[in-house]
């Protein structure tokens, strides 16, 4: 999905769909705005592989930080259980807005790096108190405080180099078309 792209930001503008020059993959500094800034509140969808072979989609809350996502499960979650099980996994985090559509895909590996345990002195935590404060607000860790007994995993999904990918914006990328149907996509200079 991810084309190549320059190293300095655009700034993002498009009014129409297949418009020239307006789509394209994000920089690096616009990944880690469109999934660490405060107000990025879009959920990250996780599949998994169940033991039957089929996948499994659920949409959790996240932290990005360190080139990894960060989720938390409860301690009877099936998607732990099926990580645990088979730690390649593939993650969409999408927002829906025009004509901007950002888009970050990723092939992962799921790593357990806690639980199950209670808040008290865990990793899961922090992390979910940040994730807290993003989704409900202020007070949002707060309203965590009474199920600190209640056992958690922390995970991490870690992208496979190469394997995440991002796009922005209404139009598709040049290797969907045939030679001579989008020229100015064919001539940009990436």
């Amino acid at each position: 999905m991810s084309e190549p792209h320059s190293e300095t930001p655009q700034d993002f503008s498009q009014e129409h769909l297949y418009e020239e020059g307006a789509a394209g993959g994000m920089h690096s500094s616009e990944v880690e705005t469109f999934l660490a800034s405060p107000d990025s509140t879009w959920l990250i969808k996780l599949t998994t592989i169940k033991e039957d072979g089929w996948p499994m989609t659920v949409p959790l809350w996240y932290q990005w930080s360190d080139g990894a996502f960060w989720v938390v499960g409860r301690k009877y979650n099936l998607w732990v259980e099926d990580l645990k099980r088979e730690p390649r996994c593939s993650i969409c985090i999408e927002e829906l807005a025009h004509p901007r559509i950002r888009k970050v895909l990723a092939q992962c590996t799921g790593e357990i790096v806690e639980g199950p345990a209670i808040a008290e002195g865990s990793a899961w935590l922090p992390v979910a108190e940040e994730m807290a404060r993003r989704y409900i607000g202020p007070d949002g860790a707060e309203q965590l405080s009474p199920s600190h007994d209640w056992e958690r995993y922390l995970v991490r999904l870690v992208p496979r180099e190469g394997q995440l990918t991002t796009w922005q914006g209404a139009d598709w990328a040049a290797r969907y078309f045939e030679p001579g149907q989008r020229p100015d996509l064919e001539n940009r200079d990436n």
